[in-house]
């Protein structure tokens, strides 16, 4: 069951011992138990709000089979564990709570409710920098294995959704060559919408081939050359939509398939505030 919370105040945050927004787990460890798909209300700077999704711990095969159509050799199928739980945007950084942080918007399809785009991935770290200005060092990128493991949200299949996606994403067969306000397709099951298709979505990792090892919490090379970037976006065929579809780019590249979603780290339940 999903539960919605109060609203997070930004003063009360900004006083939580919260440490660099380096690490993917930089937060110290809640005392509140959460439910998976559980809810809560961020207030960004500039007042725009922002949802949350919880994700749980647990673990997961990243990557797919030898025998799903449209796969890359990049994709070993592996396990992967995460041990912490995160809050995950519910929807991609809108062109509304980016121009609530950060005072622009350069995104070539106009919307307030639209995904943010034509934005790099250096743009979207000072996204992150503004934000923990206020929160205290939770927000950051999600890495690459928690973008797939929440894109899952529990399916093995290519889309989590099952074989097909013309319900849950904007895809070069449905888009009409443009973004669409997020929220308006079918969410996976914890909540998350358009995990697949709209824009592709930044993640913290240096790109680097997966060893295909079993892994716990992985982030990573320390360094590289591109940033992963995951979700397939409105100009995508569909078979670079899937769950397990990688890519890589220049973290200075702008182009307007290219998104973000924001990840926070656990927040302490006994700092919430009801915003007024």
């Amino acid at each position: 069951m999903k539960t919605e919370l109060s609203v997070v105040s930004i003063a009360v945050l900004a006083a939580s011992a919260f440490l660099g927004a380096g690490s993917a787990h930089s937060a110290q460890a809640p005392s509140v138990a959460h439910e998976c798909g559980e809810t809560r209300t961020v207030v960004l700077p500039g007042g725009a709000t922002m949802e949350l999704v919880w994700c749980p711990p647990g673990k997961f095969a990243m990557g797919s089979p030898p025998d799903e159509i449209g796969r890359l050799d990049d994709e070993p199928l592996h396990q992967v564990t995460i041990t912490r739980g995160f809050w995950l945007g519910k929807y991609e950084v809108t062109q509304r709570q980016w121009e609530s942080v950060m005072r622009n918007n350069h995104s070539r399809f106009k919307g307030k409710d639209n995904p943010v785009e034509n934005i790099s991935w250096h743009d979207c770290e000072t996204f992150v920098h503004r934000i923990n200005a206020v929160l205290g060092g939770a927000a950051r990128f999600p890495t690459e294995a928690e973008w797939e493991y929440a894109c899952r949200a529990g399916s093995s299949t290519p889309f989590s959704g099952g074989a097909e996606i013309d319900d849950m994403a904007w895809y070069d067969m449905n888009s009409d060559n443009r973004t669409h306000e997020v929220g308006r397709n079918r969410p996976n099951a914890w909540g998350l919408y358009d995990m697949h298709g709209n824009v592709l979505e930044w993640c913290k990792d240096w790109f680097a081939p997966l060893s295909g090892a079993a892994a716990v919490d992985p982030e990573g090379p320390p360094s590289g050359s591109f940033k992963a970037i995951r979700g397939g976006c409105w100009f995508s065929y569909g078979s670079d939509c899937r769950c397990s579809y990688r890519l890589r780019r220049e973290p200075s590249l702008r182009n307007c398939i290219f998104g973000f979603r924001l990840a926070c780290s656990d927040f302490d339940d006994t700092m919430q505030l009801q915003a007024k």
